[in-house]
């Protein structure tokens, strides 16, 4: 799987969500290509899954100490923080015969499967652990999240480099519903930057871009395109 590689400047976060929402609908429309990017955000927050509740899932005050913004994304899965600390990456894909429609497992593992390739060659075991996990010996490296409308899927996700796992364990609370795999560990005890296995950000990234891109070089988003991310809003 290679497909078009985009580059999009750092945005809030709460525009790069935005962003995601309309490249879903452009690729659902036909009127953008199969694409892969990888960004950054110029603020930091915690993005709640489409169904979670943050009385559930985060730390209210703690998060307001930390001057974390709180947002809902259009996606399932998970709550997440995303801080300067973690790679962020989107894939927007046709759905058909490679990805049924709705084949919900279907779609994550035929995204990560050229992605635990690709780690694989530099000697890092990455697993998939379902629903929406990526792992190496048992620890979680990536949280990721799905989104269809017809005719498309996006995979999302963050990759963890060199994030503060203390303020993950201050801010977010333990899950309502955890994976198998996690056996009711503490957000320290269960998850793995990528800095502990030798990766930085630039390296991740080239991982990345092996295993999905159809180039290293990127090409530019739409003007418009990120103009209408600017002028959205979604607070939670």
């Amino acid at each position: 799987m290679h497909v078009t590689h985009y580059s999009s400047p750092p945005l809030p976060l709460v525009q790069q969500i935005a962003l995601d929402q309309l490249l879903l609908a452009g690729v659902s429309h036909g009127q953008v290509p199969e694409l892969v990017r990888f960004y950054s955000c110029v603020d930091e927050g915690i993005v709640l899954g489409i169904a979670q509740n943050p009385a559930t899932t985060v730390h209210a005050d703690r998060a307001r100490q930390e001057r974390l913004s709180v947002l809902k994304r259009f996606s399932g899965g998970g709550t997440v923080l995303i801080g300067q600390g973690c790679l962020l990456f989107s894939i927007v894909l046709k759905t058909g015969k490679r990805v049924p429609p709705y084949a919900v497992r279907r779609a994550y593992e035929y995204v990560f499967e050229p992605l635990i390739a690709a780690f694989s060659e530099h000697g890092i075991p990455v697993a998939f652990h379902p629903p929406c996990d990526l792992a190496v010996n048992g620890r979680k490296i990536a949280g990721t999240a799905q989104a269809q409308k017809r005719g498309a899927v996006l995979v999302h996700g963050c990759l963890l480099i060199d994030e503060d796992l203390d303020r993950i364990e201050r801010c977010l609370r333990h899950p309502p519903d955890e994976p198998v795999y996690r056996r009711g560990r503490s957000h320290g005890e269960f998850l793995c930057n990528l800095s502990e296995l030798g990766l930085d950000r630039a390296a991740t990234e080239r991982i990345l871009s092996t295993a999905w891109a159809d180039s290293e070089q990127p090409r530019h988003l739409d003007k418009e395109l990120l103009e209408s991310a600017r002028t959205a809003v979604q607070p939670l």
